[in-house]
């Protein structure tokens, strides 16, 4: 570094000791102005890096609480649409009381909905949509279908019930390995606001867009996201916060809405694609930045001001009493302050030098004894120290900064016992919280057991019925076979029939010709009991032979008459029974033909039950997955709560470190 030279004019009759007073003091003062701004130089450096370090950890932060609080929402998102996905939920009902079981799962889900693509929806709560309601045009439902291996995440809204920020996670779900439908969930984002409203402070503030940039959460209220309007990274603060939308981690400097320049740093969610973007004030830097040059300022100003004076006072002609000057001077430097200059006042140069080396070691004395003072107790942990004694000078800039030195630790450590306390509040709440979760997590696990049991005895169960309809399915196939044997038997039943009733014809026939026999018969009796009577006495032998003829005419004929009722009888029996012979066969092949379709119903019910088994097995084995998992989160929650016992101890020694000093 180059500094600018200067002439340095000297009176004519200047002593020796006044030259080199005056050369040294310059060259010292030069020295120290470039050694002093060559620190602060460094310093703000170091400064400004620890600065971006720590607005950039804690934008991090805040980056995590969103993926934490987000990640577990998409996990239930696909959680339920591996459920629907699995088969094992069809019927609308139990759909129904799949979806109302979700809802109660989470306070902040409003309503879950499994949507098909035949524009179906079932939503909890029994909601029915309208008429001209087409669920396949919404966008959560094309995202979802556009990607069906990732959870899609809309764009976000306000609900103009509540005035509460919502948004719709939704993912595909397939139907024998093909996309068929998608779930939907809404649910607000009450919690993820909370934890971004907390970095609100006066100068500093963490606020929420998406990846579109459209803005969620923001301490301005006319930058916020509401029911009528959606504001934009490129419309608020005059599109300054832009710049922290490219990259992630990159610093940049900007004019704030409230006025002023501050730095601002974004981060992407993992999760999500939203950004989160921190802003912290420029003045703390300043602030640091000033009392670096304050310090350095007054060590300047003590070296400039002791060595200033001293140098130029006329060394004098004669350089035994400046050897001894510059011997004791050796001594001061050491730290030796008890030392006398005594010297020979041979000049008045020398004269002036010593009783200014004595006043000025007396003085320096006197203020290093105040300082010391004041450093000792503030090592004994006594901020009450004031600095004491009247300081002169340039002198007067040391007390001031002790004292605001003082002052200032005084403050921060105030500050930092009211922190601990919060600390200590944070660390409880967390290990409370995480005692939640592990006992949660064990619940979960317990039910997953269950569950698993439950499935083990559904599969065992669905084996038996398994077994029972191939037994059905086998009988049905024996009943075919004897429903067959049964119809042909009444086939061969009906030949019998129709020979019986060409007999009882012929029969009928022959009667018949047996009452035309009988009538011609009692004809020829008559004419026998006529000619017998013409014949007189020797005719009365014939004509008993005519009446016994005509009797037996008459018996031919009452007996013809009864064969002709029997027959007819018989022939409309045999009819009736032919009939119903006909009607049993007709039952007996319908009974086979129903019997076929059973046993079809009943191959397609024994390989619906294959699939359902297959599919419980598979089931059952992703439980045992989900019980791993269960097992791993209920471990991650126990050494969880073992860190926030670790950051309650730290808290704990923080405050009593803190509580170790003597305040105010």
């Amino acid at each position: 570094m180059r500094t600018k030279t200067t002439n340095i004019v000297q009176p004519e009759n200047e002593g020796l000791s006044s030259r080199i007073g005056r050369t040294f003091a310059t060259i010292l003062r030069r020295t120290l102005i470039i050694v002093c701004m060559e620190s602060v130089l460094i310093s703000g450096i170091l400064a400004v890096l620890y600065m971006l370090k720590e607005n950039q950890s804690s934008v991090v932060e805040y980056t995590q609480e969103v993926d934490q609080d987000m990640q577990s929402k998409v996990s239930m998102v696909e959680a339920i649409a591996s459920g629907i996905s699995s088969g094992t939920i069809q019927d609308k009902e139990a759909v129904l009381a799949y979806v109302d079981a979700m809802v109660g799962m989470d306070d902040q889900i409003s309503a879950v909905y499994s949507c098909y693509d035949e524009n179906v929806t079932v939503m909890s709560g029994g909601w029915e949509p309208p008429a001209d309601f087409v669920v396949t045009d919404r966008a959560w439902y094309k995202g979802a279908q556009a990607n069906p291996d990732e959870v899609y995440i809309s764009e976000p809204y306000v609900d103009e019930k509540t005035g509460g920020i919502c948004i719709t996670l939704s993912k595909a779900t397939c139907k024998d390995g093909k996309v068929a439908g998608v779930v939907g969930m809404d649910m607000y984002m009450d919690s993820l606001v909370s934890v971004i409203e907390k970095s609100f402070k006066s100068n500093s503030y963490v606020f929420l867009t998406t990846a579109e940039g459209t803005v969620l959460v923001h301490p301005n209220s006319d930058y916020a996201l509401t029911a009528d309007t959606t504001p934009t990274v490129k419309e608020i603060n005059s599109g300054r916060y832009q710049p922290m939308m490219k990259g992630d981690l990159k610093t940049k400097l900007f004019f704030d809405y409230k006025g002023g320049i501050k730095f601002g740093v974004g981060d992407t969610s993992g999760v999500t694609g939203w950004k989160v973007i921190s802003v912290q004030p420029v003045y703390s830097l300043l602030i640091f930045l000033a009392i670096i040059i304050v310090l350095n300022g007054i060590i300047c100003v003590v070296m400039i001001s002791i060595t200033q004076k001293d140098t130029r006072v006329k060394i004098g002609g004669l350089f035994k009493p400046l050897e001894s000057i510059s011997g004791k001077m050796t001594q001061v430097a050491q730290g030796n302050l008890s030392v006398v200059f005594d010297e020979e006042k041979n000049s008045a140069e020398i004269a002036r030098l010593t009783d200014s080396i004595n006043e000025t070691i007396a003085s320096l004395k006197f203020y290093i004894d105040r300082i010391s003072d004041t450093v000792t107790a503030i090592s004994d942990k006594d901020l009450t120290v004031t600095v004491d004694g009247e300081f002169k000078g340039s002198y007067v800039q040391i007390k001031e900064a002790l004292e605001s030195i003082v002052g200032n630790l005084n403050d921060s450590f105030h500050q930092i016992g009211e922190e601990t306390k919060s600390v200590l509040e944070f660390a409880d709440k967390l290990a409370e919280t995480t005692e939640s979760v592990a006992q949660s997590a064990t619940m979960q696990n317990e039910a997953v057991l269950h569950v698993s049991e439950d499935m083990a005895n559904l599969t065992e169960q669905t084996r038996q019925i398994t077994e029972h309809a191939v037994s059905v399915r086998d009988n049905a196939e024996t009943t075919k076979e004897h429903l067959e044997t049964g119809n042909q038997e009444m086939a061969e039943l009906v030949t019998a029939m129709e020979s019986i009733d060409r007999c009882y014809s012929e029969i009928a026939g022959f009667v018949g010709e047996i009452q035309s026999i009988a009538s011609q018969t009692n004809m020829l009796s008559l004419n026998a009991s006529i000619e017998a009577a013409r014949a007189g006495e020797a005719g009365k032998g014939f004509a008993v032979v005519a009446d016994e003829i005509s009797a037996l005419a008459d018996s031919s004929q009452k007996a013809s008459q009864n064969i002709h009722k029997l027959i007819q009888e018989s022939m409309d029996a045999v009819s009736t029974g032919k009939e119903l012979v006909t009607a049993t066969s007709d039952t007996i092949q319908q009974g086979m033909k129903d019997s076929v379709l059973s046993k079809q119903h009943m191959d397609e019910i024994v390989d619906f039950v294959e699939k359902q088994q297959q599919a419980i097995e598979d089931v059952n084995e992703e439980l045992k997955e989900v019980a791993k998992a269960v097992e791993n989160n209920a471990a991650s929650a126990q050494e969880n709560t073992a860190i926030s016992q670790q950051l309650n101890e730290c808290a704990q020694s923080l405050r009593q470190m803190a509580n170790s000093f003597t305040l105010r």
